[in-house]
């Protein structure tokens, strides 16, 4: 039994390392998960880099300085440090986006694996209303959401994650529909395993590859529609620094002063960026066509 787990465990190590093998050799894949790594570090370091003070404080007397040594990214109209805004940005874009992915992923899984391993009427009613919800474009879905419960951070996190369960629903079932004919998994059924134990011990963890590559280019998505919703007075109110706030409060200094805008519209453009170039990566690294 002991030299069974462990030729299984080294097998599975195996796996993960000729995943990270095959992941390594795309230089473009490296360099989104590089800038990913600083943007989550600078998240989850906010509070050491920048005063949180600094973010909400008005100073009208250091309105408008361009960046320099004194400060970074400059202020913005209202005497506000542009860098700490940014940065403590980070933290609740990032957080948010990776929790809403997280959050229908999880509920988004179980939908799909239900639809897809019961199959028939069961499928058939879940599916007719995935359809109907999918009539309706994620963005716009959020919009109504945020609109019906109000904004805020909580209900934000809400209607992003209501608006990406009917994708990773649709992903999980096509992948389950797959599986469910399988070799391995008739032979667990023919050993008596219920029906809870084959999804969550033989099928989910053969459907890792499709989820984790929909969930890193789903999560590129979720950022830049919370921005958006921001930017639109639908999300995160003022003066709380999300990066599409910071966009909203500052647009009409943007001809005067364009720094206001330019660099939360980079750190945007980056953190999407990074997430797509992780996203494809891993759907190279997992493809097993290119094994060999």
């Amino acid at each position: 039994m002991k030299e069974k787990a462990s030729k299984n465990k080294y097998k599975k190590r195996s796996q993960i390392y000729s995943v990270w093998l095959r992941f390594r050799r795309n230089k473009m894949a490296v360099a989104g998960l590089i800038l990913l790594c600083i943007l989550l570090i600078l998240a989850v370091c906010a509070p050491f880099i920048a005063d949180y003070e600094q973010v909400i404080k008005q100073d009208l007397t250091q309105r408008f300085i361009k960046p320099g040594a004194e400060h970074w990214f400059g202020t913005d109209a209202y005497g506000r440090d542009m860098f700490a805004r940014v940065v403590w940005g980070a933290r609740y874009s990032l957080s948010i986006g990776i929790g809403a992915i997280l959050i229908s992923l999880t509920i988004g899984s179980v939908i799909g694996s239900i639809a897809g391993f019961y199959g028939g009427k069961i499928d058939s009613v879940i599916m007719r209303i995935i359809d109907v919800i999918m009539a309706i474009p994620g963005t716009l879905m959020a919009i109504t959401i945020v609109a019906a419960l109000g904004a805020g951070t909580t209900k934000l996190l809400i209607a992003m994650s209501i608006s990406q369960i009917p994708t990773f629903s649709r992903v999980v079932r096509s992948i389950i529909m797959g599986i469910r004919e399988e070799e391995y998994v008739e032979a667990a059924r023919s050993y008596g395993s219920r029906d809870r134990r084959l999804i969550m011990k033989q099928i989910w963890p053969n459907s890792l590859g499709p989820l984790i590559v929909q969930a890193s280019l789903s999560m590129a998505q979720a950022v830049l529609t919370i921005s958006s919703l921001s930017f639109i007075g639908l999300g995160i109110p003022a003066p709380t620094p999300e990066w599409g706030t910071i966009l909203s409060e500052n647009k009409t200094n943007m001809r005067l002063y364009p720094y206001l805008c330019t660099i939360p519209g980079i750190a945007i453009l980056l953190s999407v960026i990074a997430m797509n170039l992780i996203g494809d990566g891993l759907r190279d690294a997992l493809d097993p066509k290119l094994k060999n």
